[in-house]
Order: C-alpha cells, then sequence, then structure tokens
C-alpha cells in the first residue's frame, strides 16, 4: 500500500489516484449492495433485470447526448466533472429513502445516468495524459480503488451481520455517500484544464472500433452476471446477505493484485483472461454449493480485470478525442444490452449461457481482429477493417432507419391529427347548420 502511494507522487495523474482510493469505499457499497438490497425489498431477479434495463435505457440516451455534446465538456472538463461527481454520490446516498417514499426506479434511474458524464470525464482526464502515465493511472486506481473497496466490503459485512431491518441498508448508503464526497473534494485540487486529446487517424479509428465492440460484448456478459448472481444466491440457494457481500469482498480482494499481475504481461497473455472469463458463467449456474461461488468470484474478478484492461490499455494508446466518450457510452451501452438479453431469455439457466455466448464471441473476435493478442497478425489487419466496415455500415443504416421511421412517424401523427381535425371542424358544422 505504501508503494503505491509513493509510486503516486512520482507521476502525473496522482489525484485521479488518489480520487480512485477515495471513491472505492462508495462505490463497492452503493454498487454491490444494490442487487442483494432489491433482493432484499422483494424484487426478483427478473424485475432486478428490468429495473436495471429501463435505468441503462435512460443512460444510453444521455451517453448518446454526452458523446454528440463532447466539445461542450471538452471546454472545461473539471468543472463539469465535479458536478457530476456530486450529483451521483447524492442519488446514490438516497437510494434507500427513495424505497420509502416509493419512487426508488426514479432515483435509481438518475443515480446509474449521473454516472455517465462522470465517467466519460474521468477518461478524458485520463487519456489526456502521455500512455505510460495514463497506463500506470488506470493500473494504480485499479489497485488502490480495490484497497478501499476492501474496506467498504468489511463495513458491509458488519453492518449486515450485527444489525437487523432495512435500516442497515439506510446507514450504509449514507455512510458511503458522504466518503464519496471526499473524493469529489479531492477533483478540486486535480489539474485537469487543459485536455491533450487529438483526432485519430483511420488505422487507428479500425482499431478502436474493434476495442470497443470487444468491451461491448465483454461487459455486457458482465452486466449479466453482476445483476443477477447476487439475487440468484439469495432468492434460489437462500443465502443469508452478509453471504452475498463476501462474494463481493473476496472480489474486490482480488481486485488488488490482479491489476499487479496483468499490468505488466504482453497482450497475447489477454487471451487466458478472456477464455477463463467465457467458462465463469457456467460455473455459477451448474454449482449449487453456496461455499463454491466464493472460488468462482475469485476467478471471476481476475479475469474480467484482465479482459477490462486489456481494452482500457489499447484505448490509451489511441488517445483520440472520441475514445474517452465513446468508452464510456459503450459500457454503458453494453449494461442495457445486457439487461434486454437477460430479459428476453428469462430464466437464470439461459442468462447465463447468453453471458457465456457473449464472452465466446468477444474471444473469437479479440483472436481474429484485434492484432495485439490474435493469432496472425497480418489477417487480423485485415479482418479488423472487414468488422470495422460492418459495424459502420450497421450504424448507418441503423441510424438511418431510426431516422426515416421517427419521421414516417411523425408525417402519419400529423396526417392523422389532420384528419381527426377536419372531421370535428365537419361536425361541428353540420350541427351548427341544423
Amino acid at each position: 500500500m505504501l508503494y503505491f502511494l509513493y509510486a503516486c507522487t512520482k507521476m502525473r495523474g496522482k489525484s485521479l489516484v488518489m480520487e480512485a482510493l477515495t471513491a472505492g469505499f462508495y462505490v463497492n457499497i452503493t454498487r454491490s449492495l444494490a442487487p442483494i438490497y432489491l433482493a432484499v425489498v422483494g424484487y426478483d431477479v427478473l424485475e432486478i433485470v428490468k429495473l436495471n434495463a429501463k435505468a441503462y435505457l435512460f443512460a444510453t440516451l444521455l451517453a448518446y447526448v454526452v458523446y454528440k455534446c463532447r466539445h461542450i465538456f471538452l471546454k472545461n472538463p473539471k468543472k463539469y466533472l465535479i458536478i457530476f461527481h456530486a450529483l451521483e454520490r447524492i442519488f446514490w446516498g438516497l437510494i434507500p429513502l427513495s424505497y420509502y417514499l416509493n419512487i426508488l426506479p426514479a432515483f435509481y434511474t438518475l443515480a446509474i445516468c449521473f454516472t455517465v458524464p462522470t465517467s466519460a470525464l474521468i477518461n478524458v482526464a485520463i487519456f489526456s495524459l502521455d500512455e505510460r502515465d495514463a497506463k500506470k493511472t488506470l493500473a494504480l486506481r485499479n489497485s488502490l480503488g480495490a484497497f478501499s473497496n476492501i474496506l467498504g466490503s468489511i463495513t458491509s459485512l458488519i453492518v449486515l451481520y450485527t444489525l437487523s431491518g432495512y435500516e442497515k441498508y439506510t446507514y450504509l448508503y449514507a455512510l458511503a455517500s458522504a466518503v464519496g464526497f471526499t473524493s469529489t473534494v479531492v477533483l478540486l485540487f486535480a489539474d485537469i484544464g487543459h485536455v491533450r486529446l487529438r483526432e485519430i487517424e483511420e488505422e487507428l479509428k479500425v482499431k478502436s472500433v474493434n476495442v470497443l465492440l470487444f468491451l461491448l460484448l465483454v461487459t455486457s456478459s458482465s452486466a449479466i452476471i453482476g445483476s443477477t448472481w447476487t439475487p440468484h444466491l439469495v432468492s434460489d440457494l437462500k443465502v443469508e446477505d452478509y453471504f452475498a457481500m463476501l462474494i463481493s469482498f473476496l472480489q474486490t480482494t482480488t481486485s488488488i493484485f490482479a491489476p499487479l499481475f496483468w499490468s505488466g504481461r504482453s497482450y497475447r497473455t489477454y487471451r487466458f483472461a478472456v477464455v477463463l472469463a467465457s467458462a465463469v458463467p457456467f460455473m455459477i449456474y451448474t454449482v449449487n454449493i453456496p461455499i463454491l461461488h466464493l472460488f468462482i468470484a475469485i476467478i471471476y474478478t481476475f479475469a474480467f480485470n484482465g479482459t477490462n484492461m486489456l481494452a482500457s490499455f489499447i484505448c490509451a494508446e489511441i488517445k483520440g478525442r472520441e475514445v474517452p466518450f465513446l468508452l464510456t457510452a459503450v459500457t454503458t451501452l453494453s449494461q442495457f444490452f445486457g439487461m434486454i438479453v437477460a430479459i428476453i431469455v428469462g430464466t437464470f439457466h439461459f442468462m447465463m449461457i447468453s453471458a457465456s455466448l457473449l464472452l465466446l464471441s468477444a474471444l473469437i473476435l479479440s483472436l481474429l481482429a484485434i492484432p495485439e493478442i490474435s493469432i496472425d497478425v497480418e489477417r487480423a489487419r485485415l479482418y479488423s477493417r472487414i468488422v470495422y466496415n460492418l459495424t459502420i455500415s450497421g450504424y448507418s443504416f441503423s441510424t438511418t432507419l431510426a431516422r426515416e421511421t421517427t419521421l414516417l412517424a411523425i408525417r402519419l401523427t400529423v396526417v392523422s391529427l389532420s384528419v381527426i381535425l377536419i372531421i370535428f371542424i365537419y361536425r361541428v358544422a353540420y350541427y351548427l347548420s341544423l
């Protein structure tokens, strides 16, 4: 721990690292506790998935707006970061209160939505650093954030085990929000006024699209697992809420050491992370002994940490103006996509199968179209161009179709209202003539 703090003093971006150190406690309690809390107050697995789907639908729309208006945020990123940073903590801290007021879905949605601009502007600050400092900042943020995550997990475990009733969740969320504001204070001293991101050439655009598509598949799978695993333990395997929180504690502990393993490895080593991650959903569903889920939690965190760091490191090399915003948009979209897939398949069994298939798709994509970890680099460059063209074509078709459909709907609405108005006027004239 002292080594990490010493390393922070010798690098740019130390305020961003300290932000992660102070924010980890807040993030762990508010995010890890959310599915447990929802299950305890009466939501079943499918209801939790639907709630998350609605929340991430609005978050995805907001991510699109933030991306389109990125030039506004880039003019003064620090000011906007502090505003959204604080708002996020306010709404997460009020989640238990919103349940008593019967407005939990609205507050939960707002809490998730405010994470979008916060995450985008944190990415802007990190990717504005040079490549070496950006990668070091990412690794240290993961490790030090995980350290404070442990404190959050320990606090949650003690409170959940020793107290009873819904009040204990109110205490935890209020405490997490209060501690979370210290990370907002840290950002007041961050030097992120000048952003040095550049426009990127075509070749780097190809790489960024493929990496972001890879991240979309991985994070969608993670979204399915994250929103259904602990509710499955509580609802189906009948474990106590503190045992479900113990899963989070082990994940947090593993998160401290996993970045140290992955950050010093060659990109090809990350193949192992994707392969290992694809086996996790199968293990979650087939294992019905609660104690074994503790070991699965360690494997899950170790593997997903590697896959996420792979995408983040490649994005840090690209350093384009759009990349920080696209990274946030893709992460948000993947959460929504994962929830939609979960709703469509319906049962926990098929949710885990879908999560495995998404990860296998990410593995195939990485081996074929991401040169850094592919089997054949030259072919990977060719395949990456094909995937890029298909993705861009699909996006263009989708946006054109959406735009034309919207215009058609507006025209039909205008015509319908006009017909209704004409009929109304005709009837009025008819009755007046009698």
